[in-house]
């Protein structure tokens, strides 16, 4: 028999790590696109840029066909990672 706990838990499991996956890169990534644009570089600061909304946009887009519980998981999941790499990175001390 299947389980709709143990569905909801794959569910859970797979949005949590896509979603904290997915912020990892979109966030830390910035440490590579805010130089380009300080240094004048604007089209690979854009292309980078799109790049970031691009993947983070997809995965969203393939949790959504998961189910409504693993794209929620993934915002926590891409939520705690901005968390994490503000309190790291961002910020005066």
């Amino acid at each position: 028999m299947n389980s709709p706990l143990a569905s909801i838990a794959a569910q859970l499991a797979l949005g949590l790590s896509v979603g904290i996956l997915a912020g990892a890169w979109h966030f830390l990534s910035l440490r590579w696109n805010w130089p380009l644009f300080a240094s004048g570089k604007a089209m690979p600061a854009l292309a980078l840029q799109l790049a970031r909304f691009a993947l983070t946009g997809a995965l969203f887009l393939m949790l959504a066909d998961v189910g409504a519980i693993g794209l929620l998981a993934g915002m926590m999941g891409f939520l705690l990672a901005r968390g994490v790499a503000v309190r790291r990175y961002g910020g005066s001390r």
